[in-house]
């Protein structure tokens, strides 16, 4: 899946964002890299804005980031997403619902012995279980201990409670959950918020996968708000680096250390400058004044 083409071939659902690839901001700290002015900050904030057109009757969003299949990305996207909207002053919770693979809690640099797992069988509360994410506002409710039964307590009745309470708390609940062709779990979770964002990998992703990923979306009834195309590669110019994120909107940025023109381009503006200057100056123009 490379396009909004590619996309379009499969799912009416809009494209929210197209996040490039960068391996350096992917692992640095991101309540840093988010507030810094760069490329990848910016297509955060710009998924950020779309988010706020999707669902717009409802006041409270509860959203399921997943993919069709693991290492698309769905942990990284649903994790800046949530600070890049904590950021912008909006009262938010991010929640691992990973139960297998969770990741939340290392890319934060959070406590992992509580979270979702220890609220769902009763030993914590959810206020005992809400970690604040460094200066952003965002809080946080990791994993907690991987269970045997994963998929069970997803779909339990604790479950539909908890996520009730975060939806009556927080303006945005971001739910981390696993890929959507492998195990059930991002379903169970889909059909009991507000719809889904999916992850697709650039290059990676085929439409059949996107194709069986949505199916299991419709099978319970489940709303996909739009997709995210993930690890989209730098593109370079002769004038710096372009993004473009496939909804009409581009953000330029040019290096310092940028390519120099050719001798052609050099040529070419030299031919410019020299025709703007004789229509400036036409010939007899000076001897008249």
């Amino acid at each position: 899946m490379t396009s909004q083409e590619g996309v379009s071939a499969v799912t009416d659902a809009p494209i929210l964002g197209n996040i490039q690839s960068d391996k350096d901001a992917a692992d640095s700290e991101p309540e840093a890299v988010l507030e810094d002015i760069t490329p990848w900050a910016e297509t955060f904030r710009v998924l950020r804005t779309n988010m706020q057109y999707v669902q717009v009757d409802s006041e409270t969003k509860t959203v399921v980031v997943s993919s069709s299949l693991p290492g698309e990305g769905k942990s990284t996207v649903a994790t800046n997403l949530a600070v890049t909207l904590a950021l912008a002053g909006q009262k938010v919770c991010l929640v691992d619902a990973d139960l297998r693979r969770p990741q939340v809690a290392g890319r934060l640099g959070l406590d992992d012995a509580v979270g979702t797992t220890r609220v769902l069988v009763g030993q914590l509360s959810l206020e005992d279980s809400l970690q604040a994410y460094g200066a952003t506002g965002l809080q946080v409710l990791t994993s907690g201990p991987i269970p045997p039964n994963p998929s069970e307590l997803l779909q339990s009745h604790s479950m539909a409670e908890l996520l009730a309470q975060l939806h009556k708390r927080f303006e945005v609940v971001i739910v981390d959950a696993p890929p959507l062709l492998p195990v059930t779990d991002a379903a169970l979770l889909a059909a009991q918020a507000d719809g889904v964002v999916i992850v697709v990998k650039h290059g990676k992703t085929t439409r059949d996968q996107l194709t069986h990923a949505i199916e299991r979306l419709e099978a319970v009834e489940a709303a996909t708000l739009g997709v995210v195309i993930n690890l989209t590669p730098q593109r370079r110019s002769s004038r710096g680096y372009g993004y473009g994120y496939g909804y009409g909107y581009g953000y330029g940025y040019a290096p310092q250390d940028a390519p120099a023109p050719s001798k052609r381009e050099l040529k070419k503006e030299r031919k410019k400058v020299s025709a703007e200057a004789a229509r400036s100056h036409p010939p007899g123009a000076r001897r008249k004044a």
